[in-house]
């Protein structure tokens, strides 16, 4: 079945289901509970640098993906390679570049994305219309959700059931590009039974040649509503096609200058991304009349990806074929108490995780070879943790909050070889490896009250993250044979003091950071292979705020000043590469009338070194760049009617590019979207 139909499967399997919602009768019913979230909203005080993204502030933004949303906000950065929707893009807080996926975790209401091996989170699969809040803990969040957030934790809370009645949402879309992209939902609540569905398409030809998007995802909850509980079950599932660009080369002795000459071309034609996967949560929520919680669910996710890589070079001969499949079980009861502790109110949020990945990858020389891998690796993984969290308040005014988790994580991997295998004539099969590590992982905080419109804070923690499976299989430098490597555990110890005002309609917050890492995880490009880096560091200042005038008009505005260097060997006092020392963005809402509003964002991004320049001598720099984006929207007779313009002033930049070790001068780049357009029309309906 060709794309284009595939496209709209999602529309009209939702077509029944909003028809049939809508003309239901609907009664009022008023719980709804909440188990996508360890964090209440009343919990934030004393755990530093939080914010809350809304499904208002969504809606007001000019962002088109999910990235481009969260690069907006203090201390984040974004990577986007393609700029096609959000595919393949990578998010980091404070600044830890080619390895920021695996120190920023990200979480499904709730639940990890990252995954054993170094595969980006698939951020296109999340359509902004289906999500609720969105929650950022800066160097924060470890201790309820475990290993990864050393930058920080980003929670992406979906759409639940609306508390009563029918309400239905279709939103179609075209741009350039050839972009086209369909959303709809439908929520119903009848008595005890409540159940939210909602379907996502999009398809775009992407702003490079041979870089075409098919996505489309189906995501649903089912909730039933007893006197003192809730049960409840959600689902998702997605399918991506991808094709991959490659890269612009520019190499200054031999005249090439692709990325000006040729910048929207392709020199791999053959290299794609295909994605499938689909995940399952079910449990039940019990709850006491006291504000206590205890919740028992489990959750299963599959996930199949295939990628074919050319060399283009040497008539294929070292192309690469991929075909892996992630299978991840999970158990994560917790408890919620309201209890007083030496006198003091205090809430306590204890539980236990348990993940079980399994982890089988072919890697051919082609897809015609692929019942005939050269490599079959096999790997398990688990991880098993105990935490505590609590949230006191001794006194009106003063919260603290004081947390701890200890994890262990069992990785056992082995590596079938297949010599005979077209394209295995010189491979190497890696020994068996098995290891287990114990990493753990406190956060203390505390927050006072200053006066009726100032609070100040302090925030200290020690986060971890372990190896993934990618960065343990390489090949060793010394002897040039395929091995599993033993890279010890990273850690991380870091402090963070701020303040926050707020008077009327006028708030803001300046936080200042500082981390200091251990064993950090990196892939050295003298010796190509991943290692334990000598001591880093990352410090810096986020500024952000928002002021309301005349009702009509809201400022929202950040600032980030970003460090991240090497603290001690070869490199000690250098910058670590793709992190920019300062980024800014301003964003102007004017809602002119109640069915008129308007949107302006200005972006800015300095420069930063290229991606293994550690040495910081390459000569140059990726460059700073700031892009302005427009968006009008109007309500004619229940339609709403909206025109977004991104990057208007047409912008020729690039957020990712990596320099030569060998060539001086010689680096590759991703260069992103000019000016791009959507237009879009969509409708509410409710019963």
């Amino acid at each position: 079945m060709n794309k284009p139909s595939r496209y709209y499967r999602p529309a009209l399997w939702l077509a029944g289901l909003l028809s049939a919602a809508c003309a239901s009768a609907a009664d009022e019913t008023d719980r709804i509970l909440v188990t996508a979230t360890r964090l209440a909203p009343e919990q934030v005080q004393a755990r530093g640098h939080v914010t809350i993204i809304t499904a208002g502030d969504i809606r007001d933004s000019t962002a088109r993906s999910l990235p481009e949303l969260l690069g907006r906000e203090a201390g984040v950065l974004t990577r986007s390679l393609y700029g096609n929707n959000g595919t393949r893009a990578s998010v980091d807080i404070r600044g830890f570049g080619a390895s920021s996926t695996q120190n920023t975790l990200i979480l499904l209401d709730g639940r990890r994305l990252n995954d054993v091996d170094l595969s980006a989170v698939d951020y296109s699969a999340i359509p902004l219309q289906s999500i609720e809040r969105i929650e950022i803990i800066r160097n924060g969040g470890s201790v309820l959700y475990g290993d990864g957030a050393v930058g920080g934790t980003i929670n992406i809370i979906t759409r639940m059931p609306d508390k009563a009645g029918t309400t239905a949402f279709i939103k179609a879309g075209a741009g350039n590009l050839d972009s086209r992209q369909l959303d709809a939902h439908v929520s119903h609540n009848s008595g005890p039974v409540a159940m939210f569905v909602g379907a996502h398409g999009v398809r775009s030809d992407g702003y490079r040649d041979h870089n075409d998007l098919d996505q489309y995802s189906l995501n649903g909850d089912v909730r039933y509503t007893r006197q003192n509980g809730e049960l409840f079950l959600k689902a998702w599932w997605d399918d991506q096609d991808l094709d991959l660009p490659g890269v612009r080369n520019v190499n200054p002795g031999l005249g090439i200058d692709e990325l000006s000459d040729d910048r929207k071309g392709s020199a791999t034609q053959n290299d794609f991304a295909d994605q499938r996967g689909y995940s399952l949560a079910s449990g039940y929520t019990h709850y006491w009349d006291n504000g206590a919680e205890a919740i028992l669910d489990v959750g299963y996710r599959s996930k199949n990806q295939k990628a074919f890589l050319d060399d283009y070079l040497f008539a294929g001969e070292y192309a690469s074929y991929l075909d892996s499949d992630l299978k991840t079980w999970s158990v994560t009861p917790r408890l919620t108490i309201p209890h007083r502790l030496l006198g003091a109110e205090a809430t306590t949020i204890s539980g236990l995780d348990y993940y079980h990945s399994r982890y089988d990858s072919d890697r051919s020389q082609s897809q015609d070879s692929h019942d005939q891998p050269i490599h079959r690796i096999d790997v398990e993984q688990q991880t098993g943790s105990v935490y505590l969290d609590t949230t006191l308040v001794p006194r009106a005014g003063l919260h603290l909050n004081l947390g701890a988790r200890l994890e262990w994580v069992r990785v056992e991997a082995e590596d079938k070889v297949d010599t005979t295998a077209p394209g295995g004539a010189f491979a190497s099969e890696a020994p068996g490896y098995r290891e287990t590590d114990w990493v753990r992982i406190f956060e203390a905080g505390a927050e006072q009250q200053l006066n009726s419109l100032a609070s100040a804070y302090i925030k200290a923690s020690r986060s971890a993250r372990i190896a993934t499976i990618d960065e343990l299989f390489e090949v060793d430098p010394e002897n040039f044979l395929q091995v599993f490597s033993d890279l010890d555990p990273q850690t991380s110890n870091g402090i963070d003091i701020g303040v926050k005002y707020t008077r009327g309609k006028l708030s803001g917050q300046a936080n200042l950071y500082y981390l200091r890492l251990k064993d950090e995880i990196h892939y050295d490009p003298a010796t190509f292979s991943n290692i334990n880096l000598d001591p880093t560091r990352r410090y810096g200042l986020e500024l952000s705020g928002s002021m309301t005038l005349e009702e009509r008009l809201e400022l929202r505005t950040n600032y980030t000043h970003m460090r991240a260097e090497f603290r001690d060997g070869p490199f000690d006092g250098n910058d670590v590469p793709l992190v920019p020392r300062h980024t800014a963005s301003l964003q102007t809402i004017w809602r002119q009338s109640p069915a008129t509003d308007f949107t302006v964002a200005l972006n800015y991004v300095s420069n930063r070194y290229f991606d293994n320049d550690q040495s910081n001598d390459f000569g140059e720099k990726i460059p700073s760049y700031m892009t302005l984006d427009l968006q009008a929207g109007h309500v004619y007779h229940g339609l709403r009617l909206a025109a977004r313009v991104n990057n208007l002033l047409a912008d020729k930049h690039f957020d990712y590019g990596v320099r030569s070790t060998f060539t001086p001068g010689v680096y590759n780049a991703y260069p992103l979207p000019e000016r791009t357009l959507l237009f879009t029309v969509s409708r509410e309906f409710s019963s």
